[in-house]
């Protein structure tokens, strides 16, 4: 991709980006999930396509820095949707509760996600309690 410039877009759009030498972050509107939003679409999408090229269909930009505001193109990279949470996945180690995913500590629920074994096995000690009291 050649190097492109905040200055490249259109004037409308320049002053809702801010350029932290590295990301450019969407200053902008951002909707309550965390994205921005720019004439009616995300805002990332909207700058890579006015920038890079279209986006294909069946395809989402996966931020390779991680920072759901960054607008950046070269922090873009347009990946299938079972890419882009394969990607987040792997950044994700440990359990809310800081238990750390390892093939003996995880399993998988039946809606395809990764739980905790630790949690999971505290989480019914205390149901199991919590009913011996009840009775």
């Amino acid at each position: 991709m050649a190097a492109v410039s905040i200055f490249d877009l259109p004037v409308s759009l320049q002053p809702l980006i801010t350029d932290t030498g590295d990301c450019w972050i969407w200053t902008g509107f951002v909707r309550p999930d965390g994205y921005g939003k720019a004439r009616g679409r995300q805002a990332h999408r909207v700058v890579y396509e006015l920038l890079v090229a279209p986006i294909e269909d069946g395809l989402e930009l996966d931020h390779l820095c991680r920072q759901i505001k960054c607008v950046n193109p070269a922090h873009l990279e347009p990946v299938t949707r079972q890419e882009n949470i394969r990607r987040r996945f792997e950044l994700v180690t440990h359990c809310k509760s800081g238990h750390k995913f390892t093939p003996e500590n995880t399993y998988i629920r039946g809606n395809g996600h990764r739980a905790c074994r630790a949690c999971n096995n505290a989480n019914a000690a205390r149901y199991r309690a919590k009913m011996r009291r009840a009775v």
